[in-house]
């Protein structure tokens, strides 16, 4: 029964939503408080039945009044009726009958002035505030004007109690207020973040749904442009991965709206080369506006150095919603994309970039509304142009982060011109070389891949197919611990949402089976959550490189190219393949169809580099002469689970040379050896042993050949025509490791080993750049200086 009492009362109080509520019950609960202490004041030291009377008449009127707003929930007449016949009434006849300006009553018009605050809200809360402030003003002013109608003390015992119990009263009351509007202020504040909270988790979460089925789809789809060679089928995948880049970026959009939303996007600077952004993005809308019979112009201006300093990523954003939406509202006319410097130093450069369109224009009215979120000009009659009305908001709020804004001038059915101003600044043109290595091969590299999703790990093999790559796979966190307990790798690949136990944990797991084994393996995370404060988080808390899904083949490329060990990569530069005469290539064609091998085959992901096949081919004989031995004794001892794995090992090897006839062979006798056939097996051991033979032969021819043309030919050069003495390369190092770029730099160390042989201050700064120390690489090659004699 006291429980359910007490359950009443306290719910009576804190049940209510709004705090201006509770407080509105606290008061009438000690304004019953109050009256009930004044009522028995007046009668024990006093005598004072007049007062009594008042404060019993404010008692029931106090319960009366509470009763009342609680059940009707008409708080505003509450409040009302509170002001005008207590705040004004009852506290100025208690101020005439208790000694006026020498009694406790002035602390209680404070108290009511702040309780009056909390009460109302616009111009009530005005009205009434003036109207009480107006009345106590009044009041004061008469007492002093008039004092024989104010009822003084009998004796100073009484007003001292009466001024102390008013400043105490009062200043409790305000105290509570203040204390109740804190705590729901950092209520509210905790309901802010856990939403805030609640929000990336959601985000993080729809990203990985959305990002997973589009990652499928787009690395199913390279590998249909990569390797299919019929027209139509490839015409069919290329509306494919248009659609999909499109489902994409505005999956990315919405995200990116998101993290702005929330002011946790961040500038990425990086050393990139404008003029190929400018390009690649004209090349694309250009091709877009030709489609709709819309000329497009680019006007470039020269003068813009060719590699920048900024966010690449976000600038390209920025242009390509402002392009789009130019190719999207223009039926007729041109189209023109203007890159201009106006004016800047060595530091700085001010460019302008702007978009001028002739076709539908924007209404005044619309100007300002289109950079609003979700708005768009003039939406009945663009209602069948396609787009999530985000593009023109998250680009300004880029071009705010980037330090500018956007700007416009339209007029309606005459065209548009946007354009924005950047101060960027000059990049390097030697730390951009590295970018352009397109791919890699590392045959006797071996990469553990980690993912529950079977199709995903379809597409990470699909993608690193050319790269020769010895993968293995786990569909969890403890089979993952298992093969890498039995297998030492080179990297691996770590999906971060897996069940159980998630990517971050197994990398820690995997980081302490290496400190117990005396090894260090780089772990890559896969993930499909896009925010800036989750790669922080995944490098912060151990893991060694990020990648984004959907998995791109040229970040996933540049990853492994950063994170194997050097001695296992080999690059292949796309734009500088060996130049080998159409007639030996020609010959080296027939040459090897004699030991049924296939050149096109082989070069298919070699970018047609024959010298890069002639050291694929020299893996392939190293490694497959001690398979093929192991081979036949596995296979007369009965070891037929091991001969498995070898035939599977051959098979891979015999594909990446362009061996297709060993390739089926060995293709039917694993499948044999897997249904134990071993008739089948024994008979057809030998004619695969020969045709490895076969192959190993042309292979070997192949090298010879190569061999013979590169000791004939005549010595390459460098772009200048000369190779560069070691003084350039002193300071294009410096260079380099100035503005901390890492791949050139090792590049320039191996070129000044080669010419100075062992060395070893080359061999410390080479130290201190792969331990991205660039302040002690920078030291040591300004003391190199010193000791280097000019015209060396």
């Amino acid at each position: 029964m006291l429980r359910r009492m007490k359950n009443l009362i306290v719910g009576f109080y804190t049940n209510e939503k709004e705090l201006n509520i509770t407080l509105f019950k606290l008061l009438g609960t000690a304004g019953i408080l109050v009256s009930i202490y004044g009522c028995l004041q007046s009668l024990i030291t006093s005598d004072d039945y007049i007062g009594a009377l008042i404060n019993f008449f404010a008692i029931v009127a106090s319960v009366l009044l509470l009763s009342f707003v609680h059940i009707t929930k008409k708080y505003t007449a509450g409040y009302l009726i509170t002001s005008f016949s207590i705040f004004i009434v009852l506290f100025v006849w208690l101020f005439m009958e208790m000694g006026g300006l020498n009694g406790s009553m002035p602390y209680f018009f404070g108290f009511a002035i702040v309780f009056t605050l909390m009460m109302y809200r616009g111009k009530l809360l005005l009205a009434v505030e003036l109207i009480q402030i107006a009345v106590y003003l009044f009041a004061c002013h008469f007492a002093v004007l008039h004092p024989e109608y104010i009822k003084d003390f009998d004796t100073p015992r009484e007003q001292f109690i009466d001024q102390m119990s008013g400043i105490f009263i009062s200043s409790l009351g305000i105290g509570v207020i203040f204390l109740l509007y804190l705590r729901e202020y950092r209520k509210q504040q905790k309901l802010a973040e856990e939403s805030s909270n609640a929000k990336s988790v959601l985000l993080a979460n729809v990203s990985h749904e959305i990002r997973t089925p589009i990652n499928m789809l787009l690395g199913m789809n390279e590998m249909i442009l990569r390797e299919s060679d019929n027209s139509q089928i490839r015409e069919y995948a290329q509306n494919v991965e248009s659609s999909g880049r499109q489902l994409l970026y505005m999956v990315n959009q919405i995200l990116d709206f998101s993290r702005l939303d929330m002011g946790k996007e961040e500038l990425f600077e990086e050393n990139f080369n404008i003029k190929k952004l400018i390009d690649g993005l004209s090349a694309f809308f250009g091709n877009e506006a030709e489609k709709r019979n819309v000329d497009f112009i680019l006007n470039y201006d020269k003068n813009i150095p060719q590699f920048i300093i900024s966010d690449a990523k976000k600038l390209s954003q920025i242009l390509s919603n402002l392009l789009s939406n130019a190719v999207k509202y223009t039926d007729m006319g041109k189209i023109t994309f203007s890159v201009q410097e106006l004016g800047g130093d060595l530091e700085k450069r001010l460019i302008r970039f702007e978009v001028s369109d002739t076709g539908k224009g924007i209404a005044p009215e619309d100007c300002k509304k289109i950079f609003e979120s979700f708005e768009r000009a003039n939406i009945s009659k663009n209602r069948s142009i396609e787009g999530t009305g985000l593009g023109l908001s998250i680009s300004n709020e880029l071009a705010r982060l980037m330090g500018s804004e956007i700007k416009l001038e339209s007029r309606l059915d005459e065209g548009s011109k946007f354009w924005l101003e950047l101060y960027l600044k000059p990049g390097d043109e030697a730390a951009e070389q590295a970018q352009s290595e397109s791919s890699f091969i590392a045959p006797e590299a071996k990469l553990l891949v980690v993912d529950d999703n079977i199709m995903n790990l379809q597409v990470i093999k699909s993608l690193l197919k050319r790269t020769m790559v010895s993968l293995d796979f786990a569909s969890s966190a403890m089979e993952c611990y298992k093969k890498y307990e039995e297998t030492d790798y080179d990297a691996v690949l770590m999906d971060y949402m897996m069940p159980e136990i998630n990517g971050v944990e197994a990398m820690r797991h995997l980081k302490d089976m290496d400190r117990l084994r005396n090894r260090k393996t780089p772990v890559i995370v896969l993930t499909a959550d896009a925010t800036p404060e989750k790669r922080e988080m995944f490098i912060e808390s151990g893991f060694d490189d990020y990648l984004l899904k959907p998995v791109d083949s040229v970040l996933l490329e540049q990853a492994l190219m950063r994170n194997l060990p050097e001695r296992l990569v080999t690059i292949i530069n796309a734009d500088a393949a060996a130049e080998i005469p159409p007639e030996l290539r020609a010959e080296l064609s027939s040459l090897l169809k004699k030991y049924d091998l296939s050149l096109d085959l082989a070069l298919k992901y070699l970018s047609g580099d024959l010298f890069q096949l002639a050291k694929v081919g020299r893996f392939f004989i190293k490694s497959s002469e001690e398979n093929i031995s192991r081979l036949s004794r596995c296979i007369e001892a009965g070891d037929y689970a091991a001969a498995v794995n070898l035939v599977h090992s051959l098979k891979g090897s015999s594909g990446n040379i362009g061996a297709e006839e060993l390739y089926k062979s060995a293709k039917l006798l694993e499948k044999h050896l897997r249904e134990e056939d071993y008739e089948y097996v024994a008979l057809a051991h030998p004619l695969f042993v020969f045709k490895w033979k076969r192959a190993e032969a042309g292979i070997k021819e192949l090298i010879s050949a190569l061999e013979a043309y590169s000791a004939s030919a005549p010595e390459p050069k460098g772009e200048s025509g000369a190779v560069h003495d070691e003084k350039e390369l002193w300071e294009q190092l410096l260079q380099a490791v100035r503005l901390g770029n890492q791949a050139p730099a090792l590049k320039i160390t191996d070129e000044l080993a080669a010419i100075r042989g062992k060395d070893e201050l080359i061999v410390s700064i080479r130290e201190n750049i792969m331990g991205i120390e660039f302040a002690k690489a920078e030291e040591l090659i300004k003391s190199s200086f010193c000791e280097f004699p000019e015209g060396r």
